[in-house]
């Protein structure tokens, strides 16, 4: 059986991680990999690594203008490229934080209808204090993601970003409210200080009629004691770049989920609520 080639486009600790994990998947073969705004890698798949904003919309135009179908995090631009991209499906987004399995976990357990009729989700995102730059793609991360969880209709959204820690924004504060009473809260800071234990906190926590879901996919360590009896503990959890491409390769053959416009939407109105510092209400049609 001839194996799947697989095209990488992204810079970084985000692509090294992705190719790494492509090299050890069987069944494929890494056909290249190239920065974002170079010629695509001739290749069956593709798939994009890139975190910025200006990464992830230069991954848009290669895709549009190759008419190729590429996978990669969810899109932080809401211009008329992008809205395109999506419609045409030659954007297929996919969360990295699908790359944990407890959030897959969560989402699956939510689909069945493990925990009942669902109406509340929590979720957090801490990120070290030197990371506010990245803030919003993580925002844009954890929200592809909910709306995956949830499918329900969003309603009306308000959202804040502040300065609590710096100059430069680095928290985000959202919350959306969902068709059927669901209220959805958002929380993504670049908040850690140098000497906090794990390099990052990640926790989603789903209510429903029946059951409570709660995953902390950070939340592992290696405890080592020494011989004098002290115990440390030393954050480890598995790379989820696996996991994500495991999604991504997923994701490319299958149509495209309706929620891909909807995310734009919703995020589009996130934004208007921060800007305006007042709730936004989603068209009937919209979300």
């Amino acid at each position: 059986m001839r194996e799947l080639t697989v095209g990488l486009i992204g810079r970084g600790d985000a692509l090294d991680s992705l190719a790494h994990a492509a090299r050890y998947r069987p069944g494929i073969r890494l056909a290249g990999r190239v920065d974002p705004g170079a010629p695509l890698p001739d290749a069956d798949r593709l798939i994009g690594a890139g975190s910025s904003s200006s990464e992830r919309a230069a991954v848009v135009a290669l895709a549009l203008a190759a008419g190729r179908r590429i996978a990669m995090p969810p899109l932080l631009a809401l211009d008329d490229e992008a809205r395109r991209a999506l419609a045409s499906g030659s954007i297929v987004q996919v969360s990295p934080l699908v790359g944990y399995a407890p959030l897959r976990e969560v989402a699956e357990r939510v689909r069945r209808g493990e925990i009942g009729r669902p109406y509340g989700l929590f979720a957090l995102h801490h990120l070290p204090r030197d990371a506010a730059a990245d803030l919003d793609a993580r925002l844009a991360d954890l929200l592809h993601y909910v709306l995956e969880v949830l499918e329900s209709p969003v309603v009306r959204v308000y959202a804040r970003r502040s300065a609590l820690f710096g100059e430069q924004n680095d928290t985000w504060h959202s919350i959306l409210h969902l068709a059927g009473e669901m209220l959805v809260t958002l929380e993504v800071a670049a908040c850690l200080s140098a000497g906090w234990p794990e390099p990052e906190r990640l926790l989603v926590e789903v209510t429903g009629s029946d059951a409570v879901l709660r995953a902390e996919p950070t939340r592992q360590a290696v405890h080592a004691t020494k011989r004098d009896g002290l115990t440390r503990a030393v954050p480890w959890w598995p790379d989820p770049t696996a996991g994500y491409l495991e999604a991504a390769l997923a994701r490319l053959e299958q149509p495209d989920p309706p929620s891909e416009l909807r995310y734009l939407e919703v995020l589009s109105a996130l934004l208007s609520a921060a800007t305006e510092q007042q709730a936004v209400r989603l068209a009937d049609t919209g979300a």
